[in-house]
This record gives structure tokens, C-alpha cells and sequence, in this order.
């Protein structure tokens, strides 16, 4: 693994950086609130992000027993049953900013600068330690393992590009154009949160919403889902859908959409919420359980690195983001029927530009063939 302030434009690296083994890289939130969560304010804990998947679907209402792959072997991950109450809530919605920095998203709710997740703390708990990745601390990875409860040695999305030695092919699951087919890559064995809860509840209605999330299998609703149907490539498939990002409400500084990632960011936010506003526009149409991805979040640490204006600007996106769908379920009158779950798929670390170099010339002397495919996957080749 190359370290954490590697810095590597020549291959597309970014002035932000995530991937690498050391804490702050593979460190997400994890937020709970509402109905069933203890009111502790800030613990001195942490959690996994394989432990995600596993809690939402027992809030939801899978027995324990169940909460299993489709093997029937035992999760990964764990509910976090000393969080909780035992409550069962009517609604349960779990949150994903993708590359939210841990620490400076607390931080930011402690001084009043994110009043949407101070909020949520308010009515529940924040784990000071956050959720630990899995690893590589890269977003399909662990998209994929919050949303399966087990690791990428078992749900088998080993990276966002990787290579299949079963198949023979190069696997890039994390582009614009094949983000709606992630799903495809899933091992047998591994069982979604949304195919946990079709299975425990019976059909009839919208069961679950997957909403701007590439591992959406057995979900009721899913955007990438529509993405398929419309029988375009992801890319132009969202490009013909999002909105204009010049007139945001929730965009603070026009001049970070001169970053194309942050700009199509913005896009893919604005309808995620209002995909959600949609999903619960009435109290007896909304899912029993619902997954809203953002990614502005992961496209201003890119941009700019954590702490940054840019990613400061994108915290501050997401919150207001999240203010409206509170006010909006407090204008139903169900906030109070409703479990949160906020986290991230990594954290981040700002790159060095004097931190250069590759593994390559060191792995050509050794003479023997290999495929590089990514971070920390290197195959040797017989």
C-alpha cells in the first residue's frame, strides 16, 4: 500500500485521498437517533461498517435468526444492541455521505455548523470512534459491506476495479457507466438488507427504497433500477435526469463547479432528495426501510481535501439537505415514528505533493508477471 499522503495525479489521484489501512482513511460516522436508540449524545466507542446492514434490518423487523446469508451462515457484522432500546420503529432510513470525514463532521455538529446532524444527536448517539471500514477503505467495498453485513472476501466486490480470476475479466464496478450494475458482481452467497427484509415481510406496498445506491439488489424502489430500465448507459442516464447545479438551493460557492465531480455531485444530491421527498409523500405510502447514498461529500475531499472550503461546503450541503427531509417528515407528523442511521463508506486524508513515487519499478524488478488493478490489489499472473 502506498501511504496515506501519496500523491499520484499521473493516475488519477486526487488532492483527497482514501484507501490505505491507517485509521483516519478507513474511519466513518456512525450516527443513530430516533425511535429504539439511547439518547447518550457523544460515546467513547466505535462500531464496523459490516455492523450497519445488520442493525438497520433488525430495526426493521428481521429476527435475528435471519439476519444470515443466503448460505445461512452467521454475518459478519452485529446489530449494535447496546445502543438500543428495543423499541421498533415505524420507518427506518439509513443515511450514506460518501467519504464523510468522521471527526470533522462531529466536529462541525458540536459547534453548531451542521444542524441537521446536531439534531440527530440530539434525539440519539454519535460514536466518537465511528464505524471502522473494511478494507481497501474504498467506496464499493464498502458500500457493499453495509449493505451485505460481511467483508469483500465474502460479498466479493473486492475494490472499485478489480480482477475476477474466476470470470477472467477486469472488474470496474465504480464508473458512470456501469455504477447501475454493481449489483451484478455480488458473490451467491451474499444477501442484501433489502432481500432481509423481503423476506421477513410480507409483499403488498413498497417494502424498501434504495435511493442513489449501487447495491440496491432486491430493493422495491431503486434509482439504479430506473437507470437499467431506461436501457441507457449510467452516464447518460443521469445526465439526461439531474438537475441544473447553478440553481441549487443547497450550493454555497458556484465556484466549486468548475470541479466536474463536485458539480455532478450536486446534481446526483438535489434528486436524491427529492426522490425521497417522493417516497414519503404520504405517511402510508413510505418504505418500512429506505437507503439515501449521497456523494458530494466524497467529491469536495477529493477536490480539495478534508477541512478544505470545498469539502466544508459539501458538509454543509448535506446538512441543509437533510434539514429539509426532517422538516418535511415533521410536516407529516412521523419524525417521531422514525429510526436514523448516518454513516460513510471511508474517511479521508489529504495527499502531499512532494509524497510521489510508484510500486511499479519495484515490482517489474522482481520478474515476475503480475496485473496491478488498484489499491492494494496486485495479482501475480502464472
Amino acid at each position: 500500500m502506498h501511504t496515506p499522503r501519496h500523491y499520484f495525479p499521473e493516475e488519477h489521484g486526487h488532492v483527497g485521498e482514501h484507501g490505505s489501512l491507517d485509521l483516519i482513511q478507513s474511519r466513518a460516522p456512525f450516527i443513530l437517533s430516533g425511535v429504539g436508540v439511547k439518547q447518550s449524545g457523544f460515546v467513547d466507542a466505535y462500531a464496523r461498517l459490516v455492523d450497519v446492514g445488520p442493525t438497520l434490518a433488525s430495526l426493521a423487523g428481521v429476527p435475528d435468526g435471519d439476519l444470515v446469508d443466503k448460505d445461512g451462515a452467521a454475518l459478519d457484522g452485529r446489530v449494535v444492541t447496546e445502543h438500543l432500546t428495543g423499541e421498533k420503529p415505524r420507518y427506518v432510513i439509513g443515511m450514506l455521505w460518501d467519504g464523510a470525514h468522521c471527526g470533522e463532521l462531529l466536529a462541525m455538529a458540536e459547534r453548531g455548523e451542521a444542524p441537521g446532524v446536531a439534531r440527530l444527536i440530539a434525539n440519539g448517539l454519535a460514536l466518537r470512534g465511528g464505524g471502522i471500514s473494511e478494507f481497501p477503505s474504498i467506496t464499493l467495498t464498502n458500500h457493499t459491506a453495509i449493505l451485505t453485513g460481511v467483508g469483500p472476501g465474502r460479498h466479493g466486490v473486492m475494490g472499485n476495479v478489480y480482477f475476477d480470476r474466476i470470470s477472467g475479466e477486469r472488474v470496474v464496478p465504480n464508473d458512470q457507466s456501469t455504477w447501475h450494475r454493481s449489483g451484478e458482481w455480488l458473490h451467491d452467497g451474499a444477501r442484501t438488507i433489502f432481500e432481509m427484509v423481503a423476506d421477513t415481510l410480507p409483499e403488498g406496498g413498497l417494502r424498501t427504497a434504495s435511493v442513489d445506491e449501487a447495491i440496491d439488489r432486491g430493493s422495491d424502489y431503486s434509482t439504479m433500477a430506473l437507470i437499467r430500465g431506461s436501457g441507457e448507459s449510467g452516464a447518460d442516464a443521469l445526465d439526461d435526469a439531474l438537475p441544473d447545479p447553478h440553481t441549487s438551493p443547497y450550493l454555497r460557492n458556484p465556484a466549486f463547479l468548475e470541479d466536474d465531480y463536485f458539480r455532478w455531485g450536486v446534481r446526483v444530491d438535489d434528486l436524491g432528495l427529492q426522490q425521497m421527498l417522493d417516497l414519503f409523500a404520504t405517511p402510508e405510502s413510505a418504505p418500512k426501510l429506505t437507503w439515501w447514498a449521497n456523494v458530494v461529500t466524497d467529491c469536495g475531499h477529493h477536490g480539495a481535501g478534508p477541512r478544505s472550503e470545498m469539502a466544508l461546503d459539501a458538509f454543509r450541503q448535506s446538512d441543509a439537505r437533510l434539514v429539509s427531509f426532517l422538516e418535511h417528515l415533521d410536516a407529516l407528523g412521523i419524525t417521531d415514528q422514525v429510526t436514523f442511521l448516518l454513516t460513510a463508506d471511508h474517511g479521508f486524508e489529504g495527499s502531499r505533493e512532494d509524497v510521489r513515487g510508484s510500486w511499479k519499478p519495484a515490482l517489474d524488478s522482481v520478474g515476475v508477471p503480475y496485473r496491478d488493478e488498484g489499491p492494494g490489489l496486485v495479482y501475480l499472473v502464472g
